[in-house]
């Protein structure tokens, strides 16, 4: 299939969604161990959306912080969506030769790889810090190779963040294996990714929004299948769009308002990854200074950003207790530099390999 001449994304947008997300996500897992507001990630606890309400309608200077505390899994969207987006470009729009089996092992190997010294750094800043170990070896384990989201009656994530990976895997398994579309293209894909989003969301719609079932499918593909799709269809259907730059900024303020709206109600907070991925898109589509090289290099070096952060979060957060904005310049510099020089050395251990 030939390659559309003008992408939705382009690799550099691409790569500065991902800038500005794993920056909101470094922010939560900082600022909601420093008292700001509390997320609705896993489960929905409307007092916290209600609190969250309060702090817009009395602003202070620190509201900016308490929306990246409360507002992470709209993060977690534009990740995902760039990861659909990227895979139907690599796999579909070009010559890369794709195996099902060869996909899914390779990628498994991927994330292990990567996994593998930060969670035994992180173990070793957990225990300097508190000094006692984060749970068992067994499942620190059963972490590392990316089964411990499945693990229904003892899942635990805290203190570190990978549980992220192992979802992703999942979603890779479901791309490979059901929604990664060959030459023949019958109509009943469309329908299949369509049923497989609806059905996600019904059955997260039919938990209790504080209840350990819903708990269970927002740390696994169930709750986040919605904006990977969105990004699958986004490749195949909507390159051809081509919008001026003030059209750009009317489609993200609605989509944001929408999107803000959506997080103060359970059924709306369930969907709200729509208006979400939609406003990531036409905000980076409107922003012309965020092609800043700097943030796209922040970008390329993002996953090692996001299994290297708890790593420096557990020492400064143990460590420090000066102003809060002098310790998050810390741990955000830290942590990139630390991301940066795990990056290089993957890249030479590759290079030699």
């Amino acid at each position: 299939m030939a390659k559309p001449e003008t992408p939705l994304l382009t690799r550099d947008e691409g790569l500065i969604i991902k800038a500005l997300c794993i920056v909101i996500v470094m922010l939560h897992n900082y600022l909601h161990w420093r008292g700001f507001a509390a997320e609705n990630e896993f489960q929905f606890y409307q007092e916290r959306a209600d609190a969250m309400w309060q702090m817009l309608l009395h602003p202070t200077l620190d509201l900016p912080l308490d929306f990246a505390s409360h507002a992470v899994t709209y993060a977690l969207v534009g990740f995902l969506f760039v990861s659909g987006y990227g895979l139907v470009k690599k796999y579909e729009h070009s010559t890369v030769s794709f195996s099902r089996w060869r996909f899914i092992g390779s990628h498994y190997t991927k994330l292990i790889r990567l996994l593998f010294l930060p969670m035994f750094l992180a173990f070793a800043a957990f225990w300097l810090v508190h000094d006692f170990w984060p749970l068992s070896w067994r499942d620190r384990l059963t972490e590392l190779m990316l089964l411990g989201n499945l693990k229904y009656k003892n899942i635990s994530i805290y203190p570190f963040v990978y549980w992220y990976l192992g979802m992703a895997m999942q979603l890779y398994l479901v791309y490979a294996l059901l929604l990664r579309r060959r030459q023949n293209y019958p109509w009943w894909h469309q329908l299949l990714l369509l049923v497989l989003v609806a059905s996600c969301g019904v059955a997260q719609m039919c938990c209790e929004p504080t209840g350990y079932a819903i708990y269970f499918m927002r740390v696994n593909m169930v709750g986040y299948i919605g904006p990977f799709v969105a990004g699958i269809v986004a490749a195949r259907h909507l390159d051809h769009i081509s919008l001026q730059s003030w059209q750009w900024w009317l489609m993200a303020l609605a989509s944001g308002i929408i999107m803000v709206w959506s997080l103060w109600h359970f059924y709306t907070w369930l969907w709200g990854w729509l208006p979400a991925a939609v406003f990531i898109v036409s905000f980076v589509k409107s922003c012309k200074f965020l092609r800043w090289r700097p943030i796209v290099r922040l970008g390329s070096i993002s996953a090692t950003v996001y299994i290297m952060h708890p790593i420096v979060r557990e020492l400064v957060i143990g460590f420090t207790r000066n102003h809060i904005r002098m310790e998050l310049l810390v741990y955000l510099v830290a942590s990139i530099i630390l991301a940066a020089g795990y990056a290089w050395l993957l890249r030479h251990i590759k290079k030699f390999r």
